[in-house]
């Protein structure tokens, strides 16, 4: 039996948010695979995963081989989240084991390296996002909800800003929205109304208003269009 098991039976780790305004356009339980050969980054992912509303199961794996263990018995998969620099096997490889496991389901690779050629090589392997590891932790949050909603087949990167782009960034922006916000700024990139939002996450409008507010504020814009327009600059949203 591989190690992975025991480990995962020791510290499955269980997550538990309040109920009241959960955010209705992800699930309201989460069973979730983290793969990372760093113990003190498996247990980070797994705190930063385990504030999505709801329920959220997490299972770790430290190698690809207790990673496809623990996808077999654990099946199916709301998402991976993968680090492709593993030491026991080459990541795109991994992507495409898991994924002739569970088509269906998203994977969502981090990795310190964000070279063009990795990410075009883990995307034609099947992962559905790639976050850089020099983005911040909401930027992992938000593409795992990206992939979550829209499903392995929605592709979505947030790598290297890249550098030809004039945009005035202010530097660390995503570091300063709350996880509500990030939910708004999705929301804003598909086009949705205050009330469509509402709706969406079981809030008042003049709530939905105020976050719409801060997020503005936060990002140091005037505008909708423009908190967009800067999140797709920084990686936020591909």
């Amino acid at each position: 039996m591989p190690c992975s098991l025991s480990f995962a039976a020791a510290h499955h780790l269980a997550f538990f948010r309040a109920s009241k305004n959960l955010n209705r356009t992800l699930p309201l339980s989460y069973n979730i695979l983290i793969v990372d050969d760093h113990p003190l980054v498996r247990e980070g992912l797994a705190v930063l995963v385990g504030s999505l509303p709801g329920e959220v199961i997490v299972h770790l794996a430290g190698t690809a081989a207790d990673a496809l263990a623990l996808a077999e018995i654990h099946t199916p998969l709301d998402a991976v989240l993968l680090d492709c620099g593993l030491p026991d096997a080459d990541g795109a490889a991994l992507i495409h084991a898991l994924k002739t496991r569970g088509a269906a389901t998203p994977v969502v690779v981090i990795s310190a390296n964000d070279s063009q050629a990795t990410i075009d090589r883990v995307m034609q392997a099947g992962a559905t996002a790639f976050v850089s590891k020099s983005k911040p932790a909401s930027a992992i949050l938000l593409a795992l909800k990206h992939a979550m909603q829209h499903g392995a087949g929605n592709a979505y990167a947030a790598a290297k800003s890249d550098s030809s782009d004039t945009t005035d960034v202010p530097p660390n922006a995503s570091m300063s929205l709350t996880a509500r916000q990030l939910d708004i700024l999705l929301m804003l990139d598909l086009g949705h109304t205050n009330h469509q939002i509402a709706l969406q996450l079981g809030l008042s409008e003049k709530t939905v208003k105020n976050h719409v507010t801060g997020l503005l504020r936060a990002l140091h814009v005037d505008n909708r269009l423009q908190a967009v327009h800067l999140a797709r600059t920084v990686g936020l949203i591909a």
